[in-house]
């Protein structure tokens, strides 16, 4: 099902958002409601507002992404400036800059500049995930029958459809003996010597629909794919529109797509005919875009076309190109069911990248272990999207590795590492995480800096763990006595002798001490051995 684009893509969310509901802090009860645009609007209901008998005089949409505890700032509005949304509704008009799980909720603003609910008690009140992507189909065909995968993140599970049609069929018969799972297999019984070629389609929660390539059962021997083929006028030649198009990605709105011609007649090409199949969903519908001007003769060492695109907006780009030769000859337009020669996703969003936690725990072998948790999130991420760096400057140019081309746990957005630090003369320095995506966009954040604003500072990691111990070796003082006449505790001057008298009297003998009480010896332990 194809959706139109522009400024009245905005969801009716069931609700209108008034004041703040009584929900938990997580907002873990809010159904999501799915939205295939990357504009969602949040509509607000402007009647009950103005009957409060504390009018505020502006609105704060605030959100979150992928569940996070945090809400981001977006738009403030007065009551009178609320945007036009679709259905006569007004409110806020929102534009994620990713695919995600949104939560959105709406702060009130009085005249005192006093708000409510203050921002720490802030709770989501309308739960949206923006999902733009199509599902993708695997198809393995066999002798008898097919299996296929699909892939997708918020999939239907009632969205599956197996299709079916002899090569000579224009119109295809769908397969209703039960439902079909996301990844799932079927047979026939075909006569012997019978093709069948076969498409799955899959829908997910957001209305998107992916196509599969169209297969045959059983699969063409000499080609081991079991790609749909057509009788030529070289005979039974490979058909040339690709089942499984190539995906490039590209982060501009304006690229080139180069066409190669493979073969020519006498007159040459004088033109290339552009058409393109925007974002995707269900069934292809061309539109042409351009016929592009060249001159390319027999024996040109150049047969390379490259056209300019410009696309006006993030998303998925199907491209078909037809040449025509200096005689006006050229191939029919593309259908409505033929592939696309390339597929290319245009994606100028970096990645969703944070570093969530970090822990410093003793007992390496080498040096103190830091714990480094984290999650990203991106539709584009490449295969091993994840880079850690230290630095002692975190305003630094160039950052040293800890560790690169980490990825994610799996079927998740998060992720663990856990880094030995090796340099037993780095004690304090800054961690900085990197992910990029198959446009070659980079989000990266440095622990301990707020996102998306970055106005703070990041925080040091701090990885001596070491209380610093030591003993008494003697007690020194100064030269001169504490008290006139005498030798001061702790001097270094010798005691003074005392004077001799023979012939005085003895000094009484002092009576010995007391013995005092005895205390009893405690268990003996076990000795230790050798």
């Amino acid at each position: 099902m194809r959706r139109s684009c522009g400024l009245l893509l905005a969801v009716c969310l069931a609700g209108l958002i008034v004041l703040r509901t009584a929900r938990g802090q997580d907002g873990g009860d809010l159904q999501p409601h799915y939205w295939p645009h990357r504009t969602v609007g949040i509509p607000v209901d402007l009647d009950r507002i103005s009957k409060l008998p504390n009018k505020p005089v502006a609105l704060q949409l605030y959100y979150t992404i992928n569940r996070s505890s945090t809400f981001l700032k977006a738009a403030r509005l007065p009551l009178d400036g609320m945007q036009q949304l679709d259905g006569g509704k007004r409110g806020f008009l929102f534009q994620a800059e990713r695919d995600g799980d949104f939560e959105f909720t709406v702060q009130f603003i009085y005249a005192d500049n006093t708000v409510s609910p203050l921002t720490d008690q802030l709770s989501p009140q309308v739960r949206t995930i923006v999902d733009t992507t199509p599902p993708v189909i695997r198809v393995y065909p066999s002798n008898t029958g097919v299996s296929w995968e699909t892939f997708d993140d918020n999939l239907d599970p009632s969205g599956m459809v197996l299709e079916c049609k002899w090569p000579t069929q224009r119109e295809w018969t769908r397969v209703t003996d039960r439902p079909f799972r996301a990844n799932d297999n079927y047979a026939w019984r075909l006569p012997p010597g019978k093709v069948l070629e076969v498409r799955v389609t899959a829908r997910d929660r957001a209305g998107n629909e992916g196509v599969s390539p169209v297969v045959r059962v059983p699969p063409d021997p000499f080609s081991g794919t079991g790609q749909s083929r057509v009788f030529g006028n070289d005979g039974y030649l490979p058909n040339a529109g690709l089942p499984a198009p190539r995906i490039d990605y590209v982060n501009t709105l304006d690229f080139d797509v180069e066409y190669s011609i493979q073969k020519m007649g006498r007159s040459g090409v004088r033109a290339a005919h552009l058409f393109v199949l925007k974002n995707q969903s269900g069934p292809a519908e061309w539109e042409f875009v351009k016929k592009f001007d060249v001159n390319l003769m027999p024996g040109d060492k150049e047969q390379t076309i490259s056209i300019p695109y410009s696309a006006r907006e993030e998303g998925i780009y199907g491209f078909y190109v037809i040449p025509e030769s200096g005689a006006g000859k050229r191939a029919e337009d593309p259908q409505r069911h033929d592939q696309p020669m390339i597929n290319v996703v245009v994606d100028k969003t970096p990645p969703y990248v944070r570093i969530t936690n970090v822990q410093v725990k003793p007992g390496g072998t080498r040096g103190p272990l830091v714990e480094i948790s984290w999650e990203a999130a991106d539709p584009n991420l490449m295969p091993d999207p994840i880079s850690l760096e230290w630095s002692v400057d975190w305003k630094a140019t160039r950052w040293n590795e800890v560790k690169y081309r980490l990825r994610n746990n799996p079927n998740s957005q998060v992720g663990r590492y856990v880094w030995e630090v090796p340099d037993e003369n780095l004690w304090k320095f800054y961690l900085r995480i990197r992910a990029v995506d198959k446009a070659s966009n980079t989000g990266e954040h440095i622990w301990g800096q707020d996102l998306p604003e970055k106005r703070n500072p990041p925080t040091e990691v701090i990885v001596d763990l070491e209380k610093p111990t030591g003993t008494i070796n003697k007690v020194r003082g100064n030269n001169s006595p504490r008290n006139p006449g005498g030798a001061g505790v702790g001097s270094d001057s010798p005691l003074p002798k005392p004077p001799m008298n023979p012939s005085g009297p003895t000094p009484p003998s002092v009576p010995p001490l007391p013995a005092g009480p005895q205390f009893p010896s405690g268990p003996k332990l076990p000795t230790l051995p050798d």
